[in-house]
């Protein structure tokens, strides 16, 4: 019986941020609130709060669900060389967004609309923790392939990764970009820390892919 029950509530809460995406995604902020979200769902104001919370919640459940798909998916790739890590991390940006682009607009949206993201998401949102380990790992895997001399710490281009990579997306996401500028500034949003810290050899390899953007 419990365990029917708790498939029957993860059913019903998968139903509700469902409904959640496709309000956010069609009609905006505006339109999203809980009567509405509830109807839409067929189930009561009360219900909704008691399976995932108040609105902010919801927003927070949205986007984390959705960096969560970016994570799994980049976590089922096949190891690649560092010097490949920014094309396959772009690539599965760009493959989720285009096939779920009102959800991804939806969640990038909301990310800027919940109060207190840190509480929850930690330093500065779910993005930046997303993007973080994934910029964290190139970081790792390039400094172990000797790609990198070391001399400007982790966390710096780390943090520059992230934020052009963020501001990129924000920009796709209120549609100032394109999908395919998208992938192209989050390309350079790797390359260009890289090539901050880059050994000769390497800082002409990616001179050259940068060039050919």
């Amino acid at each position: 019986m419990d365990t029917a029950r708790s498939i029957n509530m993860q059913k019903r809460r998968e139903r509700i941020l469902t409904e959640a995406r496709t309000i956010i995604a069609e009609r905006g902020f505006e339109a999203f609130n809980l009567r509405d979200l509830a109807e839409r769902s067929a189930l009561t104001v009360p219900t909704v709060y008691n399976l995932i919370g108040n609105k902010d919640e919801i927003l927070k459940a949205l986007i984390l669900g959705a960096f969560a798909d970016f994570e799994t998916e980049f976590g089922k790739h096949p190891p690649v060389p560092a010097r490949e890590l920014p094309v396959v991390i772009t690539g599965i940006l760009v493959a989720l967004t285009s096939g779920q682009e009102d959800y991804f607009r939806a969640t990038a949206l909301a990310s800027e609309r919940i109060d207190n993201p840190q509480e929850l998401l930690g330093k500065s949102g779910v993005l930046r923790t997303s993007y973080g380990n994934i910029a964290n790992k190139l970081v790792e895997e390039a400094l172990a392939a000797n790609l990198l001399l070391g001399k400007i710490s982790r966390e710096m281009l780390v943090e520059q990764m992230v934020a052009t990579c963020q501001l990129a997306f924000r920009d796709w996401a209120y549609r100032i970009i394109s999908t395919e500028e998208l992938r192209k500034a989050s390309l350079k949003g790797f390359y260009i820390p890289l090539a901050a810290d880059a050994t000769e050899s390497f800082h002409a390899e990616i001179a050259n892919r940068l060039q050919a953007l």
